[in-house]
Parts: C-alpha cells; structure tokens; sequence
C-alpha cells in the first residue's frame, strides 16, 4: 500500500455563473468558461435602415467630374485641373498665328495685282482703279487711293465747268433769239447725261477702292459706312490718311 499514489477526489465542477451547467475538465487543466449568453431585454444591433435620396433631385447626367467636382455644364475643364493631364507646350497646344514684319508688304511691279503699289504714280494709280473695278479684297496704298481721288475730282471739276458755261451760253441764246432749243443748251444737256454715267460707273470702283484703302490701315472695310454721316465721313477721312499698317495684311486674298 505504500507504492500506490495516495487517492484523490476528482476536483468539484466548476460554476462560472449562477445557473450555468458544470464543466468538468481534466486535473491540471483550466476550467473553460462558455460565453455568456446575452442580457435579456436587449436585442442585437441591427443596421440603420438607409435613408432614400431627396426626391425631385435626379443627378445630373453627362456632366463629367473633375477631380472630384462636377464640372459646370458650357464650360471646358481648366487644363491642368485635378483629373486632367498638364497642357501639352508646343504648336499642337495653341492656334498659331501669322506673324507680320513690320513694314508691310507691297507689290513688287505695277502688273502685280494681289498686293499694294507703294509709290504709285498718277498713271499707275488711274490704271489699278479700273483694273481692279470690283475688288473688295486685298488693300491700297496711300498714293494709290489719293491719286484716285485727284483724278475724280478733276474729272468732276470739269464736267462741272462745262456744263456750267454751256447752260450759261444757252440761257444767253434764249434771251436774245428767242430759241430755247439752241446748240449750246443741247450740248449742255448731253454733258448732263455723260456726268450721270460717270457719277453710275465710278460707285462701285470708287468703293472697292476706299474699302481696300482702310484695309491697308489696318481697318475693316464696313468702316466706310461711317462716311454716311457727318461726323462719320470725318472719321473715315482720318482713317485713309493714316499711314500703312502691317497689320492689314490680314486682309490679302489668301
């Protein structure tokens, strides 16, 4: 009886809490506790039900977001802007445009046609009014328009005189003769007419003329609307006086 273990009592069953069954575990061993259950009265967390979107609201289609933020509706994204890669620098990035010297380039011999004649003489002048009778494109010198405007007004002083003098002799021969169908009155009459189709068939080439003008000074040709009026004829005589401008080459027939 010696050689034998002395007997042990199996340990009690272990009780976490009131109530719960016992647990027997091996000598040694902890005692395993189940969890407890939950306290009566409280129901599990549930998930908060969702919330519905406002009503009356619908989200703006099409519009795409930048960085984040809807871009305004008409407007394009700011290069740059989060979401969008950098502007590419270089002739694909920007519109190019022509760039000008700065003295303005003029016909090299009075037959070419497609650019002014700088220096133009009176005849040269006379030739490229009625050569060029309807051409709204393009530009004019300075001695182009106002050797033009010499030769019209010439043309118009003596229309005038002529027609001045032989009403005069006319109305002479009427009062003394007694005829008021005399040569001069019908010579009178017939320089009336030549007058009239002159002042008919210089309208046109007269404008072309002004409107290639103010091109040249850098100025759009409806300008010379302007000359309709009192004031406005002012401005547009400052504006065929003014020296050429580079600029104006913007106006050429491409």
């Amino acid at each position: 009886m010696t050689d034998q273990q002395p007997y042990e009592p199996p340990p009690a069953p272990q009780q976490p809490y009131p109530g719960a069954p016992p647990v027997y575990s091996a000598p040694g061993a902890q005692p395993a506790y189940p969890a407890p259950p939950a306290q009566p009265g409280y129901a599990a967390p549930t998930a908060q039900p969702g919330y519905p979107a406002q009503p009356g609201y619908p989200p703006q289609p099409g519009y795409p977001v930048q960085g984040g933020y809807p871009s305004q509706p008409g407007y394009p994204a700011q290069p740059g802007a989060q979401g969008y890669p950098p502007p590419a620098y270089g002739a694909a990035a920007y519109p190019t445009y022509p760039v000008y010297p700065a003295v303005p380039r003029g016909a090299a011999s009075p037959d070419d046609l497609t650019l002014p004649l700088y220096g133009a003489t009176f005849g040269q002048a006379i030739s490229r009014y009625f050569t060029k009778y309807a051409t709204f494109t393009g530009r004019a010198s300075r001695s182009e328009y106002w050797w033009v405007q010499l030769f019209l007004a010439l043309v118009w002083t003596v229309l005038f005189v002529i027609v001045g003098v032989l009403g005069g002799v006319g109305a002479a021969q009427a009062s003394t003769a007694g005829d008021s169908a005399g040569w001069a009155a019908a010579i009178s009459g017939l320089f009336v007419l030549i007058m009239i189709v002159v002042g008919l068939g210089t309208i046109v080439p007269s404008l072309a003329i002004a409107w290639r003008r103010l091109h040249d000074a850098n100025f759009a040709g409806p300008f010379w609307f302007l000359s309709l009026t009192y004031i406005g004829g002012l401005v547009v005589l400052v504006f065929t006086i003014l020296p050429s401008n580079a600029q104006g080459q913007r106006f050429d027939r491409l």
